[in-house]
């Protein structure tokens, strides 16, 4: 595991209990943490705080030997991230991080074959040192994750058990690509909408203003995906495109109203916020590239 936030962790945490052999790659502040007291996290079922079973290095050396690295870092570090483990000799590379351009930048660092694109399906928080976090159900949003070209490889069908065996809801996609851009478009309007509201997710429910720009703006995102012809993926996102605006403002003004949009929603959009600036910017610039002008877009610095 590269990366030691909240995905990271989650991950770390569910495979070591499935008996897999993990080891978490950690700097700064958490690497120092987690050397004194471990992987903590909160065990829902057990209602108790226990420790994860998982390795901590500060270091990869690059006969380190590894059947799947998972990058689990924020936008604006993946390529420093990448960097990081482009000698290691470790073929398979999970690389669960937003992505609105493609993967030919990646490959270039690492070289071609060794990503395989992906997505979590988790949220939580880290307080006090100690994970929390749900799992997101196939109907909300499984762990996703494919070969840039499509085809199921056996490395695909190996990880695929690797997380359905880890209690992970896991799918399969032949276009990462497309998926990505069509779940930028979805997220960004929901984090820009805490944003716009300053608050959380209980005073964006409330606040009007931010909950129909949040409306327009999925609306607009899909409508421009549509246009330009990126499948929306998965098909299931049409919603927001047909969806009467009216009928948007009063289901997300309900779920965010709720703890699943603290948990999934809003915990991420108060630690991610440079990043979620970052992907607003880019999912604008890829709109322009397109010959397409984001109206409701909502940019913070």
């Amino acid at each position: 595991m590269v990366g030691a936030g909240v995905i990271g962790s989650i991950y770390a945490v569910n495979f070591s209990r499935a008996g897999y052999d993990v080891t978490m790659f950690a700097r700064s502040k958490r690497l120092a943490e987690l050397q004194k007291n471990g992987l903590v996290f909160y065990n829902a079922k057990t209602e108790k705080i226990e420790n994860a079973n998982v390795k901590i290095i500060d270091t990869i050396f690059n006969d380190d030997a590894f059947d799947y690295i998972f990058v689990t870092v924020r936008y604006e570090q993946i390529e420093s991230a990448l960097l990081d483990i482009k000698d290691n000799c470790s073929q398979n590379i999970v690389t669960m991080v937003n992505n609105p351009f493609g993967y030919d930048k990646w490959e270039e660092i690492v070289g071609k074959g060794r990503i395989i694109p992906a997505f979590p399906g988790a949220g939580g928080k880290i307080e006090n040192d100690i994970l929390y976090y749900k799992l997101t159900t196939r109907l909300i949003q499984s762990t996703t994750f494919g070969e840039l070209s499509g085809e199921r490889s056996s490395r695909i069908m190996q990880l695929y058990n690797v997380l359905k065996s880890s209690g992970f809801s896991a799918s399969i996609c032949d276009n990462m690509d497309a998926w990505q851009k069509s779940h930028l478009a979805m997220v960004i309007p929901m984090a820009n909408a805490i944003y716009f509201d300053g608050g959380n997710n209980y005073t964006t429910a409330q606040n009007r203003e931010a909950i129909q720009n949040m409306s327009l703006s999925l609306r607009e995102n899909f409508e421009f995906l549509k246009n330009v012809g990126i499948k929306i993926t998965p098909i299931k996102l049409n919603v927001f495109r047909l969806c009467p605006i009216w009928i948007l403002n009063s289901i997300f003004k309900m779920i965010y109203n709720t703890k699943f949009a603290e948990t999934l929603i809003s915990n991420h959009a108060k630690n991610a916020s440079q990043e979620m600036y970052l992907l607003s910017n880019d999912f604008a610039e890829l709109a322009q590239k397109n010959g397409a002008a984001l109206k409701y877009l909502y940019l913070k610095e």
